[in-house]
């Protein structure tokens, strides 16, 4: 009984420890300022803002593209893009660009990152925002 008991566990764990590295194989790769910075002057990347129009107004990274995330056309807009690309994703403080990001995941995008705090990190770091 003690053996079967073991057995059980032993498989239990096993199976949770295959699915936890499938679970993170798939997951977004959040990234500092300093390696959003350095990934964003690659050639092939480009920076998507996912905020809403007004947002953007207030401010936004250079030669960002802007795709509001809540507009209802959003699957759209991106189905364009190329998904091989290098996609670098931002918004106000990282929740939508996670859905953003979870979105492009599903559509087949392979090269998709997310700022780590947002645009709100990147401002209170002293990096530079165009109006």
């Amino acid at each position: 009984m003690k053996n079967t008991l073991l057995l059980f566990a032993l498989l239990f764990l096993l199976g949770s420890t295959s699915f936890a590295q499938t679970a993170n194989k798939d997951s977004i790769q959040v990234l500092s300022i300093a390696q959003f910075e350095k990934l964003a002057t690659k050639k092939k990347s480009k920076i998507i803002d996912v905020r809403t129009p007004e947002e953007v107004a207030e401010g936004h990274l250079a030669d960002a593209t802007t795709v509001n995330f809540l507009s209802p056309d959003f699957a759209s807009q991106v189905a364009s893009l190329n998904k091989k690309g290098t996609y670098l994703l931002y918004c106000r403080s990282g929740s939508r660009t996670r859905k953003a990001a979870d979105a492009l995941q599903k559509m087949g995008f392979k090269n998709v990152y997310m700022l780590e705090g947002g645009i709100t990190a990147w401002k209170e770091a002293g990096k530079a925002i165009e109006k």
